[in-house]
């Protein structure tokens, strides 16, 4: 064992944060290798005890869908290359709807809407405040939407949302049309406006440099300190989207660089005063076992898939997404509210013949 990587193992331990050059050379470990395995391992063990085993189960729907100006060149919805046409908006009953079937099993700790890059500020307004009105005091209501600036949050906020998901993403600026300080202003814009702020380090692809990928956990790092991630962090893999110029698998990372990455934001995130829950995206059980314990189910519109509904695509559902938590020994689920259900086989069982 590379003694390097056990006294980074030991400083996480006692909740000290690696170096930036630490970082680097975790992220130069072969993915494989005993000292990898043991990175995993060791921000398994950290996440699981202070959270007394506990996950988050979170769920997202597409709400509109269009050829989008941001034009990323890892995004089904781009301008350049997208299979969409036109502009398919879900109607409202029915985001209420797919919300409520989310909720359904009562152990959802959170509910997203997802918008393309701009957005109709009636129209998700309205989803805000009829779906909020659907789903139970127990599950938060989020936001992953494009930018906006604080009179919008305001009004979001006012409306029933409890925070967002915004991130300035890899190759902001130059993969994308977003300017990055514009994903910053909003992002500081929504918290200002009492809204929670949820970071990833995302989309990593087989070209991402570990430079780049050392620089955005050092962001998230400070971002935690300076908003305070009120709910998540996370890593997510970019997908070979078919169409894109990044289609194939031949440019994605593995689950387990993934787990890998993600076992090293616990250690950087390991000071925070509110240490976060770890999300990883696409759900996989190599990242659960390294650290991560929140994952999404999905339906509508995906930005990783071409389908028009994803649920009957790359996206899981909720009983898919449960059992996966379970399959890799989690033992509760936490609610929006700060209350939990205990993943017992009964409470399995249970589930199942719910349906």
């Amino acid at each position: 064992m590379d003694q390097r990587v056990t006294d980074v193992i030991n400083k996480a331990r006692e909740g000290v944060p690696p170096t930036y050059d630490e970082v680097l050379m975790l992220l130069e470990l072969d993915e494989a290798s005993p000292e990898a395995t043991a990175v995993r391992g060791a921000a398994n063990d950290l996440v699981r005890e202070r959270t007394g085993n506990a996950g988050i189960l979170l769920g997202q729907v597409g709400i509109d869908v269009y050829p989008c100006e941001a034009d990323c060149q890892f995004c089904s919805f781009a301008k350049s290359t997208t299979c969409f046409t036109g502009h398919t908006t879900m109607p409202v009953d029915e985001v209420v709807e797919r919300a409520k079937e989310f909720a359904r099993g009562g152990d959802l700790y959170a509910f997203y809407l997802m918008t393309m890059n701009s957005f109709k500020e009636d129209y998700v307004l309205e989803c805000i405040r009829a779906v909020r009105a659907a789903l139970p005091a127990t599950t938060k209501l989020i936001g992953n939407f494009g930018d906006s600036d604080a009179s919008f949050w305001k009004k979001a906020k006012e409306a029933g949302l409890d925070g967002i998901y915004h991130v300035k993403r890899l190759g902001e600026g130059t993969l994308t049309e977003i300017p990055p300080e514009r994903r910053e202003a909003t992002i500081r814009a929504a918290w200002e406006s009492g809204l929670s702020v949820q970071d990833c380090c995302e989309p990593i692809g087989a070209e991402t440099s570990n430079e780049d990928i050392a620089t955005r956990l050092f962001e998230i790092q400070a971002h935690g300190r300076e908003y305070g991630l009120h709910d998540c962090a996370g890593v997510m893999k970019r997908n070979g989207v078919p169409g894109t110029p990044f289609e194939g698998l031949q440019n994605e990372i593995t689950n387990m660089r993934l787990g890998l990455i993600g076992a090293i934001e616990c250690f950087v995130m390991v000071d925070q005063e509110d240490f976060p829950w770890m999300a990883v995206h696409e759900p996989n059980v190599v990242s659960l076992m390294s650290g991560a314990n929140a994952i999404w189910a999905e339906t509508g519109f995906n930005p990783r898939d071409t389908s028009e509904d994803t649920s009957a695509g790359r996206g899981l559902d909720v009983p898919a997404v449960r059992e996966m938590f379970y399959q890799a020994g989690f033992r509760k689920l936490v609610l929006g509210d700060g209350s939990t259900v205990e993943l017992t086989p009964e409470y399995m069982a249970q589930k199942i013949a719910e349906g």
